[in-house]
């Protein structure tokens, strides 16, 4: 069993995707991969590009953010300790982070969820989360499936709460590079993810309230 995958879905981004493999390649220390999920129609990609060993680009007809997660983590995430989500606007910049994500992981007897510092959210939101694939497997899903991108970090730090597994690493720098910090130019690919924030809203709050408790005990059960 490897250590970690990281799940990146993206899109029209492939300057983003290399900084981010670049930042992994100059700070990962443990057995982490990264998996990259493409849509065919993303005519910005490059076929070109030679990827380091520990990439993998899965390509396919086009889908969200929350569709392409859940199958990557639905076929390949039993093969590893933990799982984590980032976006392509995100970039690493602490040595060690995996390990040190993963050592806490294990400082919350194995299952958990863990976060650093994304330089925007800080500790309020879980944007570049790992979690321990027990819990995936447990909860049947990476990304909650009714969302299409927006709000699944409120559901990963809904549940760290109330079971009592969420810890944050302010030592841990993600850096989150989103147009909205000012930190990037608010290209299409933001603009296509703005049309799911209102129907995420909604099936946020309706799993928050008539599902978190469901879910919140299957992880329970693991602890």
């Amino acid at each position: 069993m490897r250590d970690l995958l990281v799940i990146v879905p993206t899109r029209g981004r492939p300057g983003n995707v290399l900084r981010l493999v670049q930042a992994m390649t100059a700070t990962c220390t443990a057995q982490t991969d990264l998996a990259l999920a493409v849509d065919d129609d993303d005519v910005f990609w490059d076929e070109g590009v030679t990827w380091p060993s520990f990439v993998s680009v899965t390509r396919g007809p086009r889908r969200t953010c929350g569709v392409w997660s859940n199958e990557i983590a639905s076929a390949r995430g039993s093969a590893y300790r933990a799982l984590a989500s980032l976006g392509d606007d995100h970039v690493p910049h602490t040595a060690a982070w995996d390990s040190t994500m993963l050592a806490a992981l294990d400082d919350l007897g194995g299952t958990g969820i863990v976060y650093g510092d994304d330089m925007a959210q800080r500790e309020n939101l879980p944007t570049a989360p790992v979690l321990s694939s027990s819990i995936v497997a447990a909860l049947g899903w990476f990304f909650y499936p009714p969302l299409i991108h927006y709000f699944a970090d409120n559901v990963w730090l809904d549940l760290g709460r109330e079971t009592g597994c969420l810890r944050y690493l302010p030592e841990v720098i993600i850096e989150h590079l989103h147009c909205t910090t000012g930190k990037s130019v608010r290209d299409q690919t933001y603009m296509d993810a703005d049309y799911g924030w209102d129907p995420d809203h909604a099936a946020y709050r309706n799993w928050k309230a008539n599902e978190m408790a469901r879910d919140a005990q299957k992880i329970r059960d693991l602890q």
